[in-house]
């Protein structure tokens, strides 16, 4: 078991970071859907598949940092079934420290073996919700560990909700600003003089928030560097989509409340955004952010986070869960699936003749899709639902008869004034519980109507 010596406090740069440098790309396909330049910020390359190693790494960093653990041997726990369980484990291991993790019963092989072949200390199945998993592990697991002494350090790790998980993701934002281009011309240079960062809009996914906590830290430490900025007029707020799905919309609820509410159960199959409340900071930021920053809430479905998923596969060859996909859709929506729609639907519709669509949930898919594990009440069990059939005319190029244009995406909804020019940066931040299998049956499901 690894133990940590005085002389490692000085300098902190005595740990290596266990969380990458990862790419930023502009593709070409998803800006000419999207109307405007994407670019996409590559999480999924991180060792564990997603921004969770930056979040639980710079919180286990946070722990080894402190001098009271000082010539102790340390033993990190995680409750959790999904990224941020992996994400521990490879970042405990990567440092030379043994990361528990207890996962609640229903946690899908997939991700079990994931996490075991991650190096694992010990993997315990626990309970039928991430709440009994957790509670398990600190009433049972790290108070009677067999074979630890009692001067053993046993750390508990939460996956969104303090603030080294916060700095930790602020680092994607230290990236940007490296990566993003210079102004081409001197029109965008005064556009986006005193801006924290050179881009239009951030889209991120929101579980508990952890993601987006860290992003707006990391803009509004820049915002603070860039003060002395000379402008006429104060430049435009950069734009921050929070996305979530339908049936883990906690942040949305808590806007439209204007309170923080718990979800009574989570029904969507991105569960790696199933926290059933939301960080009460994610809250505030959403409501009043920074100056600099406009956060805007969206929620699309299961249906459209495959979409995106399937748009990454298709345009890019990356494999991404539904709760990534899921700010592909958010700013392509129906732009770039109109021409693909018209082919297939002309000819079965006719001039106007009525098609059937179903409507498919989290309850009756049979696609299965891993927890992330953010210690909320939700069941690991579903609940089915009978499947229901819609019928809706569509004209001769598949669009529905309403008499209305096809909708525009989210980004396009929210920022209307948004050109050609215009940067938007995706945080594709990935996911390990998804197969081309997972894939191959979301394309079945959408071509079989599934909204």
């Amino acid at each position: 078991m690894g133990s940590i010596e005085p002389s490692v406090y000085e300098p902190k740069q005595a740990f290596k970071t266990p969380w990458v440098e990862t790419p930023l790309v502009e593709s070409a396909n998803l800006s000419r859907a999207a109307g405007c330049r994407v670019f996409l910020k590559l999480e999924n390359v991180q060792p564990s598949g997603s921004f969770k190693s930056r979040a639980m790494g710079n919180q286990i960093l946070s722990h080894l940092r402190n001098p009271a653990y000082a010539n102790r041997p340390v033993h990190f726990y995680a409750s959790s079934g999904g990224n941020a369980g992996l994400a521990a484990v490879c970042a405990a291991r990567s440092l030379g420290y043994p990361c528990t993790v207890v996962v609640p019963l229903g946690t899908k092989p997939l991700m079990l073996q994931k996490i075991r072949a991650a190096g694992a200390a010990d993997v315990i199945r626990h309970g039928e919700t991430f709440s009994e998993a957790g509670e398990y592990m600190r009433e049972v697991i790290m108070k009677n560990k067999p074979g630890e002494d009692d001067n053993t350090a046993k750390i508990a790790l939460h996956p969104f909700d303090n603030q080294p998980i916060w700095e930790g993701n602020s680092t994607i934002i230290d990236e940007l600003e490296k990566q993003l281009p210079s102004a081409a011309t001197a029109e965008e240079e005064a556009a986006y003089r005193g801006r924290a960062l050179p881009v239009d809009a951030l889209l991120c996914s929101v579980g508990g928030g952890g993601l987006l906590n860290g992003l707006v830290m990391g803009l509004e430490k820049r915002r603070q560097q860039n003060l002395g900025a000379t402008r006429t007029t104060p430049p435009s707020p950069i734009h921050l989509l929070a996305i979530e799905t339908a049936g883990t919309d906690s942040l949305a609820a808590a806007i439209a409340k204007k309170s923080l509410v718990s979800l009574p159960k989570i029904t969507s199959q991105a569960t790696s955004l199933g926290a059933v409340r939301v960080s009460e900071t994610t809250f505030r930021y959403a409501v009043a952010p920074p100056p600099g920053i406009s956060v805007h809430s969206a929620v699309l479905t299961d249906a459209e986070a495959a979409r995106g998923c399937l748009r990454l596969v298709d345009d890019e060859r990356y494999l991404v869960e539904l709760a990534c996909g899921v700010c592909i859709e958010a700013a392509i929506g129906d732009a770039a699936s109109a021409t693909a729609n018209s082919a297939s639907s002309v000819s079965a519709a006719g001039q106007g003749q009525s098609v059937k669509r179903r409507k498919l949930d989290a309850a009756n898919s049979t696609v299965s899709i891993g927890d992330e594990g953010y210690g909320d009440d939700r069941s690991s069990s579903n609940e089915t639902d009978p499947e229901t059939e819609q019928e809706v005319a569509v004209d001769h190029a598949g669009h529905e008869s309403s008499g209305s244009p096809p909708l525009k995406s989210k980004l396009k909804q929210l920022i209307p004034d948004l050109n050609s020019q215009s940067r938007i940066v995706i945080i594709v931040c990935g996911g390990s519980n998804v197969t081309i299998e997972t894939a191959g049956e979301w394309r079945k499901l959408l071509a079989e109507g599934w909204e």
